[in-house]
Formats: structure tokens, sequence, C-alpha cells
């Protein structure tokens, strides 16, 4: 009986971890999926409305462990474009830098702006979302999503953190 015990406290001792750090990731994945989808639907709008992409600074301010409200975001640049949040709370900060068709872009570490691993010189105008979220209440290392106008699939690095 105390061998059953302990093989299952052991097993324990590794699952419970393993599922808290995949549900961080899914609350991420998930969140920075719906959020991407409306940013970058609503920048294509706004280059069509008004021949250009619009920078936006990041909202929330900063990532939280915690859900945050981004309705102060709603007032600033995002009504400028529109942007209808999924939610009304998140994790993650969201921030949009644009350049003009001349520009090379420059992703940040480690990421690209095209699917090949590279950062070319776009032939029109380009923007990249980045968010940045704490999901483990670290403040040194954060997850951070990426997706660029010249490549739409979703890039992460560290993701759960």
């Amino acid at each position: 009986m105390m061998i059953t015990v302990a093989i299952i406290a052991v097993l324990a001792l590794i699952a419970v971890p393993a599922f808290f750090s995949q549900s961080r990731k899914s609350k991420a994945s998930a969140e920075t999926a719906s959020m991407f989808a409306e940013l970058s639907t609503k920048e294509e709008q706004y280059k069509i409305d008004q021949g250009t992409y619009l920078a936006v600074p990041a909202c929330a301010g900063f990532p939280s462990a915690q859900l945050q409200s981004i309705t102060a975001c709603i007032p600033g640049a995002w009504a400028t474009m529109h942007v209808n949040p999924p939610e009304s709370k998140a994790y993650c900060s969201y921030a949009i830098t644009v350049g003009p068709q001349s520009s090379t872009p420059s992703a940040p570490a480690p990421f690209h702006m095209a699917s090949d691993g590279t950062d070319p010189v776009p032939v029109a105008a380009w923007y990249y979302i980045l968010a940045t979220c704490d999901m483990d209440g670290s403040p040194t290392v954060n997850s951070t999503y990426f997706m660029s106008s010249m490549d739409t699939r979703i890039q992460v690095d560290k993701p759960g953190n």
C-alpha cells in the first residue's frame, strides 16, 4: 500500500506542474490568436481607408499574470482603427509597429517577418503585432507572440512564461 501511495505521489509531482504549464500556454495562445485576428483585420481595413497602417503603442501597458482590463485602450489608437476586442480583459500587452514600403523591417529577436526566416525589404508597407504575456507571474521572463503582415502565422517564444 505504501509503495502505491509513493508512486501516485511521484506521478502527481510530475503531472501537476505539467498541467498548469499547459493551461497557461492554452490561455495565452487562445487570447493572442483572437486579438491578432482582430488587430490584423482592423489594420488592413485602416490601410484601405487611410492608405497607411497605424502604429499602436502597447496596450494594456504591461503584461500581467492576472487578467487586466483593456477598456482603457479603446479611446486611443484602437478607437481610430475601430478595434472591438473579443474580451474586455487580457493577460497580454499588444503593440503594433509599422513601416513604409522602402524601410527594412527588423523583427524583435528571435522572430522574423517572413516565413523563410528572414526580414526582407518589403514590396509594400508593413506592420507587425507583438504580444507580451506574463503567464507565470515571473517579472523576468515573459512569453512573446508575433505576427507580421508578411507572414500571418503566429510565432511564439517562451510559451507559458
